[in-house]
């Protein structure tokens, strides 16, 4: 069944709410460095009006206020439970504004902001050109939308590797698809951007591997109970999760194991009238 509003609840995913959390905060940190520096090649600067849509608990946002001491920063998230994260996060901040609404129907200003973020946010929208549009409202005239993203098919490179994996999370994807999200959305962002009036739009890639920043730096993306609530709706059954959980033990315990992964990141330019 398509949950309403899209394909992500984090209080569904892994192990409950707090395990979640904390694979969220491991995310930003593992490729903020190599996401900041292209987002600034794409034009984002301190002292802009920036809006970061589905902000979840604030880690994103709190790594905005960092980079950028002279932004003003709104926050937006649809889950009430999810804002309040952030709340702690972030504390008390003139800078900092959290909403609770909607991205696709933000209630916000037109033409009131420079740049617009949205990370790992389209995979899981059931209408990522309504919220792309949305983006194009509220930015002013040669604001600009980054959205970063991924594409299951070029998720990254895992070494050793373990075939008998693939046709497991081939149906995750599936089901993930039937909630509502898309895990090849990198390929399409692009369109969705040009179709939603963004002009000119680019599309970027950005990589970190283990090399750099050790395996550890990996182990919540690459923890098998990323998929459980696949396994509690019945999209994957326990006997998989089992292969899952044994092909993670033996990776981790081959000397020299190897992980790199992609993202991608799509900025639009909201064109002159």
């Amino acid at each position: 069944m398509r949950r309403e509003g899209g394909s992500y609840r984090a209080v569904e995913e892994l192990r409950g709410l707090e395990s979640e959390l904390e694979r969220l905060r491991a995310q930003v940190l593992v490729s903020w460095r190599q996401e900041a520096r292209l987002l600034g090649w794409l034009g984002l600067k301190d002292g802009m009006r920036i809006l970061e849509l589905g902000c979840g608990a604030g880690f994103v946002t709190q790594a905005l206020r960092t980079a950028l001491p002279h932004a003003r920063i709104t926050a937006l998230d649809a889950d009430p439970q999810m804002l309040a994260r952030a709340r702690s996060t972030l504390g008390a901040d003139p800078r900092v504004q959290l909403v609770q609404a909607e991205a696709e129907s933000t209630g916000l200003a037109g033409a009131s902001f420079d740049f617009v973020i949205a990370r790992y946010l389209f995979q899981h929208l059931p209408s990522p050109g309504a919220v792309a549009r949305e983006a194009r409202r509220v930015l002013r005239t040669r604001g600009r939308l980054a959205v970063v993203d991924h594409d299951a098919a070029l998720w990254g490179i895992v070494a050793p590797a373990f075939p008998e994996v693939q046709p497991i999370y081939a149906k995750t994807g599936r089901a993930q698809a039937v909630r509502g999200g898309d895990r090849l959305i990198g390929r399409k962002l692009w369109r969705i951007l040009r179709a939603s009036g963004f002009d000119p739009v680019e599309l970027e890639a950005f990589v970190y591997h283990s090399d750099v920043l050790g395996l550890e730096a990996f182990a919540p993306q690459l923890d098998h109970d990323r998929i459980l609530a696949f396994v509690r709706d019945g999209s994957i059954t326990a006997d998989e999760h089992a292969v899952l959980r044994e092909a993670h033990r033996r990776f981790v315990a081959t000397p020299g194991a190897y992980v790199l992964m992609v993202g991608l990141i799509a900025c639009g330019e909201r064109p002159e009238p």
